[in-house]
């Protein structure tokens, strides 16, 4: 075991430029925080990064790719090789397009958890259209319950959160018990993760984690933690810890590579 106090987990596979997306997020944990990473991959050498003191690599096991959500659930495999692997307190899940745009340290991460067991932020809109609270509750209703749970009962909309999975902290504790429990998911639910045109993935999983199955582990972020232009306003805002470049489960495009490697670099003064 390798024991440390935050590890980031993050998986990095697919298209060619969600490994150089995933340099520019390794580099940020690597130069913005004392953090160790647990990174999980196919192809180390399409990072560009070579082996380092405080970097973990774990190979990646085959992907269905025909299935599409597939690519995505294979984080919850990344995250039992994480678990099994490593002896850690606390754990940072971060998405490949994500970068640390400031410097944080385990008492950030304490702090903004507050005591409960996994936090998230929720992305309450999406920018250029009438998207609020009440249409993701509907989503979540018609897509999520149906094919994780038929018989389940949504929160009322008082008490929903759209959680975004891009970014996730969370106790070790919460976080075993999360992963015991998607695996037995996965393998009650073999098919290929689709309802109608919607690909069930390891978001859903973790929205019904937080707002059905366990809702009083689940602390909501404040919007610092995962930071997205297309549900915050402008963005890049000052005063985040992390930026998201999320692309809607698209590959980041070259115009978007570049804007990750100038975020998170801005204020070290690199060029």
């Amino acid at each position: 075991m390798n024991k440390a106090e935050v590890w980031v987990c993050m998986l990095i596979h697919g298209h060619p430029t969600y490994y150089l997306a995933g340099r520019q997020a390794l580099f940020s944990v690597l130069r913005r925080s004392g953090f160790r990473i647990f990174l999980v991959t196919d192809h180390l050498y399409k990072t560009g990064m070579h082996r380092r003191k405080r970097l973990q690599v774990h190979p990646m096991g085959p992907v269905e790719q025909q299935v599409r959500a597939r690519r995505f659930l294979a984080k919850f495999a990344a995250l039992d090789a994480f678990l099994e692997h490593t002896d850690s307190e606390l754990v940072m899940l971060m998405d490949a397009d994500a970068v640390l745009v400031q410097d944080i340290t385990a008492k950030d991460i304490r702090r903004a958890l507050d005591g409960r067991g996994l936090g998230m932020v929720e992305q309450t809109t999406i920018l250029g259209s009438t998207m609020s609270r009440i249409d993701f509750l509907r989503h979540y209703k018609q897509n999520s319950l149906v094919w994780l749970d038929p018989e389940a009962k949504a929160p009322p909309l008082e008490d929903y959160r759209f959680y975004n999975s891009g970014v996730v902290l969370a106790q070790r504790q919460e976080m075993e018990r999360f992963c015991a429990w998607a695996g037995q998911m996965l393998a009650q639910r073999p098919g290929d993760h689709r309802v109608g045109e919607h690909i069930i993935t390891d978001q859903d999983y973790f929205q019904y984690y937080a707002n059905n199955l366990y809702p009083e582990s689940c602390r909501e972020l404040s919007w610092r933690w995962n930071h997205c232009e297309h549900w915050d306003t402008d963005f890049p805002r000052p005063g985040a810890y992390v930026a998201h470049f999320s692309n809607f489960c698209l590959r980041p495009g070259w115009r978007q590579l570049l804007r990750i490697r100038a975020t998170w670099r801005q204020e070290l003064g690199y060029t």
